[in-house]
């Protein structure tokens, strides 16, 4: 890394593009519909990206990696023939990585509860051939929360607004899920159904915990499951009780994994050396995904179009503005960017990925979403090795971004990389994950909304306020990395 200045460079704020303009591209990505990895609406998302690169001068690449995609044929979950809303769990069902794989023994089983399902809930219990129920529980989510986990972390916060209490609960960290379902698939049970208790009261949810199986000896997910309301889980409950604790029921599922395209899009903007400041987000999406990711994605188009408008004297290092697909497909084609990068030679000194510009909002006792009327705290989770950590919490100041917590990061945290996955509550926690664990330095923002799996993260959840300061933040961190790095 070159230290060629240390003083700070001036940003031209007035070239950024509008908070309107932002606003248009989050607005026209949430539009194609949920952009799912190896689906038209995935690949429109991905044209859609790359014409806005081009019309800003970049150097555009669609980069296609071969990924094991899902089509769910049919899911149902039926106790005493009465059918039970429900929502597959996503990477479960299949005992290998591709193939058809359907649940059709399941066509009439012994139904149980086993509680939270712990490993004393299955004490004594026979779950062989059954259906499992099971109550998911995550846990409470705070500020305070995270920085006990995260001892070097600190806020920006100057009105004090992170400590104000709200019912929040971490749904992207692993709790008594998917402990329980491990559980569960290794003492034989046929089927298993999540009852999400401080959710809210709803069944979509979307985290894919396959690699958390590998410390046990599961390679897959294989047992078939889907997700259930809280109120429906605890119907489900009285229906197995009512029967003296073993009920009758039913589970189809019908998933079909196939090799499909993930598309990589890229732009290039040479500078003055071949060393290159990455851009990211990704561009895949559950449902509309406004705030995750078209959000993010429009930010990386917000930057990719200010510097694009720069002289390349302004650009001492080459810049690659990307948008990655794969989010929630095991992130193979995430790695397989990273794999392009090392073939091609790329020198990457930091990737500066962007995640979810939206609002926060709490559970009320009835598990409904109440919006809290701030935004969503922002983690900004920052590399040691790139030594910006004062620029980057010099910048959120400067431009008004405050319930912001920092997490300075380093390589050294990482765990043995050879060995199965295992969680660690000081990883980085974002789209930038495997770029942290291949060794590029990073400078990742993400926020935790509960509504992110949930087909309410429409337009109206971004706050338009917001979009102008954060990409002004990461123009004045990629600014500094231009001359520090």
């Amino acid at each position: 890394m070159s230290t060629t200045s240390s003083s700070p460079q001036i940003l031209n704020t007035a070239a950024f593009p509008s908070a309107e303009r932002i606003h248009q591209w989050v607005s026209d990505l949430a539009s194609l519909g949920h952009r799912k990895t190896g689906t038209p609406e995935g690949r429109k998302s991905a044209e859609y990206i790359a014409d806005v690169f081009r019309s800003a001068g970049l150097q555009v690449n669609i980069e296609t990696a071969p990924t094991p995609c899902p089509t769910v044929h049919q899911q149902e979950f039926r106790i005493d023939d009465r059918v039970v809303e429900s929502f597959w769990v996503n990477g479960t069902g299949r005992w290998a990585d591709l193939g058809r794989f359907t649940s059709g023994t399941l066509q009439a089983a012994d139904v149980i509860y086993v509680g939270a399902g712990r490993e004393a809930d299955f004490e004594g219990v026979d779950v062989t051939g059954k259906i499992v129920v099971c109550d998911i529980e995550f846990h409470p989510s705070s500020t305070a929360t995270f920085l006990e986990g995260n001892p070097r972390a600190f806020t920006y916060d100057p009105e004090g607004t992170l400590d104000i209490p709200r019912n929040k609960y971490d749904i992207y960290s692993p709790n008594n899920w998917p402990g329980n379902y491990f559980t569960a698939q290794a003492r034989g049970a046929a089927g298993f159904v999540g009852a999400l208790q401080n959710y809210m009261d709803c069944y979509n949810y979307n985290e894919d915990y396959t690699e958390n199986g590998e410390i046990l000896g599961a390679d897959h997910m294989a047992v078939p499951a889907v997700w259930i309301s809280r109120a429906d889980g605890r119907s489900v409950v009285e229906s197995i009780a009512a029967r003296g604790g073993v009920g009758r029921g039913r589970l189809d599922v019908d998933v079909e994994y196939e090799l499909k395209d993930a598309l990589n899009v890229n732009g290039i903007l040479p500078g003055l050396s071949p060393e290159m400041i990455l851009v990211h987000s990704h561009h895949d999406a559950v449902f509309s995904g406004a705030v995750q990711d078209a959000s993010g994605v429009s930010e990386v188009l917000a930057l990719a179009e200010y510097f694009a408008a720069q002289p390349i004297e302004a650009r001492p290092k080459t810049m690659m503005f990307a948008a990655t697909d794969t989010h929630f497909t095991d992130y193979v084609g995430h790695l397989a960017f990273l794999e392009e990068r090392e073939n091609a030679g790329d020198k990457i000194l930091v990737d500066l990925c962007i995640e979810h510009v939206g609002k926060e909002i709490e559970l009320a006792d009835d598990n409904s979403p109440v919006e809290t009327g701030y935004i969503e705290p922002r983690i900004v989770y920052v590399s040691d090795e790139t030594g910006l950590l004062p620029v980057v919490q010099a910048a959120f100041e400067a431009h008004g971004l405050d319930r912001t917590i920092f997490a300075p990061v380093s390589s050294d945290d990482g765990g043995d990389a050879e060995g199965p996955y295992e969680f660690r509550s000081d990883e980085v926690v974002s789209d930038a994950y495997y770029f942290a664990e291949a060794g590029v330095p990073v400078v990742s923002l993400v926020a935790g909304q509960m509504y992110l799996f949930h087909p309410s993260d429409t337009i109206d959840r971004v706050p338009i306020e917001h979009l102008r300061p954060v990409g002004l933040a990461f123009a004045q961190i990629a600014t500094e990395a231009h001359h520090r790095l």
